[in-house]
């Protein structure tokens, strides 16, 4: 029975540790990028504003990432609807097709392994109770 809990702890041990490991590695911070115009484009491509940004990249919530000025950040985004639209005036909606941006998180499946962690947990409770009965 204390072979099959301590098997059951080193497996969640190993699977929690490789998810914060996968964390760490992914999260972006002001000083990894070179210059301001390489962390707006980050920021843009990948659809961020100040209720979604995974990275914590906006200190202060205002929507704009480490802290550039918003006259800044705006002239940066009509330069690039400007580029996307082969210098036209700015797109107001985004193309059907258009790529989506890496938002996608790894917690479903954390839940799922700490569902079935719960389960194994309350199998191994209940066999121990009929064993001692």
């Amino acid at each position: 029975m204390r072979k099959t809990v301590l098997a059951g702890s080193m497996c969640l041990m190993v699977f929690t540790g490789a998810s914060g490991a996968y964390a760490e590695t992914t999260d972006k911070d002001c000083a990894d990028f070179s210059s301001r115009q390489e962390m707006m484009q980050f920021w843009y491509s990948n659809g961020y504003s100040a209720i979604n940004d995974p990275h914590r990249l906006d200190g202060d919530g205002d929507g704009l990432a480490c802290e550039v000025s918003k006259s800044e950040y705006d002239a940066f985004v009509a330069a690039q609807a400007g580029d996307a639209n082969g210098g036209t005036a700015p797109a107001t909606e985004a193309a059907e097709g258009e790529k989506l941006p890496a938002t996608a998180s790894r917690n479903p499946l954390i839940m799922l392994m700490g569902a079935g962690a719960a389960a194994a947990g309350s199998l191994l409770l209940f066999r121990r109770k009929r064993q001692e009965a």
